[in-house]
């Protein structure tokens, strides 16, 4: 069964293109600082500190300080594990419903006018 709370967050944290932008610079390098985030994506701070918490938050963003530097990196594993989960369940629930019958399961469901 999908944990839907944290596969909620994980879809969540990816529904904004900032945050996409950002998993997209990212994940180009191996880590970045927060300060390089904000010069490429022309955005103040406090805006992208924001939106890196919000992808941290969901499980798609690890980081670390190193002096006064906030670097970030992709947690591949959880991106990967959620896209997984939902890949499984869509497929699941596809074979399953290849077997259905829609007129059988409509008949007992719904009274026809």
């Amino acid at each position: 069964m999908m944990d839907s709370k944290r596969s909620a967050r994980v879809f969540s944290a990816l529904s904004s293109d900032i945050r996409l932008n950002i998993l997209d610079l990212v994940s180009a390098h191996k880590e970045m600082c927060i300060c390089e985030l904000v010069d490429q994506l022309r955005m103040s701070q406090a805006n992208i500190s924001r939106h890196v918490s919000i992808l941290r938050d969901a499980g798609v963003l690890l980081d670390r300080k190193l002096g006064t530097w906030v670097l970030v990196r992709v947690d591949e594993q959880a991106l990967d594990a959620a896209l997984r989960e939902l890949s499984d369940i869509v497929r699941a629930n596809h074979r399953r419903s290849a077997q259905e019958n829609p007129e059988d399961r409509l008949a007992k469901r719904c009274v026809a006018a």
